[in-house]
């Protein structure tokens, strides 16, 4: 016999006090687990920095020519990427296409579904 919504929201509600209760934990203890430590700040900045270079480089239409080798080894990542998780699924991988025009295809048979 499954417990009632009622008992077991109880039971949740009272195990959640009992927790917060036992471990109390201050303003600044929690903004100190939050905030960055030197290393990880220039790191989210050079991430930062990387992001907003290829948002500006990937739109212009010279740079865009000199950038083409870089897209489609990116995409040819994102397609084997696919063929890997075929791969895991049981999946015979047929082709991988990669398309000049910054596209690509992976065909498989087999596999069993995840979803």
């Amino acid at each position: 016999m499954s417990p009632t919504p009622s008992l077991v929201g109880r039971f949740v509600v009272e195990h959640a006090a009992l927790a917060l209760t036992t471990r109390q934990v201050s303003r600044e203890q929690v903004e100190h687990a939050l905030t960055p430590t030197k290393q990880q700040r220039t790191i989210l900045i050079v991430i930062c920095a990387y992001v907003l270079g290829i948002l500006v480089l990937w739109n212009i239409p010279y740079v865009n020519i000199v950038l083409l080798p870089f897209k489609l080894v990116t995409v040819a990542l994102h397609e084997f990427c696919h063929a890997a998780a075929g791969l895991c699924t049981g999946a015979k991988i047929k082709s991988i296409t990669i398309d000049p025009d910054e596209g690509g295809l992976t065909r498989m048979s087999g596999g069993k579904w995840c979803c």
